[in-house]
């Protein structure tokens, strides 16, 4: 995981544990329903990464409409990754409306929580 931005609680501990015995041992569908039960809770983690297994159809059927329900919970409840992700669905038009503006908007917010790559988007696009 991102060392020194997810504080340390009982679910970051939870989403190490599924990435390390189900996520490097490609059992996806396993590693993808215990992030699921975290992500039901409201863990903005877990969201982002349910929203990666849906977005990539790993362990789950693929599905987009699902993949951005999660992806903007999780920027909804602050989480950069999940910013960025849904900047990038925002930006391609993947399962949802093309929305530059909505783009720049979530690329700045993951950047402001220093995301590099949101940061070099903003640069890229003139945003910051």
């Amino acid at each position: 995981m991102a060392s020194g931005y997810y504080k340390p609680c009982p679910e970051l501990n939870r989403c190490d544990e599924l990435i390390e015995k189900y996520w490097n041992t490609e059992q996806y569908d396993k590693c993808f329903a215990g992030h699921l039960e975290l992500a039901e809770k409201g863990y903005p983690l877990a969201e982002c990464q349910v929203g990666y297994f849906y977005y990539r159809g790993l362990g789950v059927e693929k599905d987009l409409a699902k993949a951005l329900y999660w992806t903007q919970r999780a920027a909804e409840h602050g989480d950069r990754d999940g910013q960025y992700n849904l900047a990038t669905l925002y930006e391609n038009g993947e399962g949802v409306a093309k929305n530059m503006d909505e783009a720049k908007r979530w690329y700045l917010l993951a950047a402001q929580q220093k995301h590099r790559e949101a940061a070099a988007k903003c640069r890229k696009l003139k945003i910051m």
